[in-house]
């Protein structure tokens, strides 16, 4: 019998673990980093997260049924790439030659930044380990097509960064969230000490 990798990624199997790594990995000392220094950080962290969530969705399963992973570290234009490959599918974690942003390349939800809101890291707004396990099921559900698919929305998540002082900003993006059933979920320090940002979850 054919051997193949089934993911179906829960939201609330994961929620539990996001809260602890959006902690584990925070960058608290990135203010005295410069731009390229944040961003060797950041590499690093999402090298770590994807070997961390590669190594339990393979464990016991036969070699050419396992998600791979393959560094490119030295590309002819001076960037970077980590593919992450299951059967003819794929995503990317890419770094351009001036080594000072990252994107995550999915061939169903385009080009996504990987970027610091404050002092965590975040793909397109949604939490850093969340956003790769859902590229990851997006991986699996593109590669299965048709035997263990079905559509999802996986917007779980969204940030915003606000001024501190602005307290109707601040409850106007807290009513726009509700309305849109989203709910809080944090907040901390932004890009500067006069600024904040605000995580939400959508609700179930």
């Amino acid at each position: 019998m054919l051997q193949e990798l089934r993911i179906d990624v829960d939201a609330n199997d994961i929620r539990c673990s996001i809260r602890e790594r959006l902690r584990e990995y925070d960058d608290g000392g990135r203010e005295a980093r410069s731009n390229a220094e944040r961003a060797d950080n950041a590499w690093r962290v999402v090298q770590n997260l994807l070997a961390e969530e590669l190594a339990e969705l393979n464990d016991g399963l036969a070699i050419d049924a396992k998600i791979t992973e393959k560094d490119r570290l030295a590309l002819p234009d001076g960037s970077q790439a980590i593919d992450i490959v299951y059967r003819d599918q794929k995503f990317s974690i890419v770094r351009p030659k001036d080594k000072r942003h990252l994107a995550l390349v999915d061939p169903t939800a385009g080009h996504l930044p990987i970027e610091n809101l404050g002092s965590k890291l975040f793909v397109a707004g949604e939490p850093i380990a969340a956003g790769l396990l859902r590229a990851i099921n997006r991986l699996v559900e593109r590669a299965t097509a048709g035997v263990n698919s079905h559509p999802k929305d996986d917007s779980h998540y969204m940030a915003l960064e606000l001024p501190a002082a602005s307290a109707a900003k601040i409850e106007a993006a807290l009513n726009l969230a509700r309305e849109n059933g989203y709910r809080f979920v944090e907040s901390y320090r932004g890009q500067s000490k006069t600024r904040r940002v605000f995580l939400f979850e959508r609700l179930a």
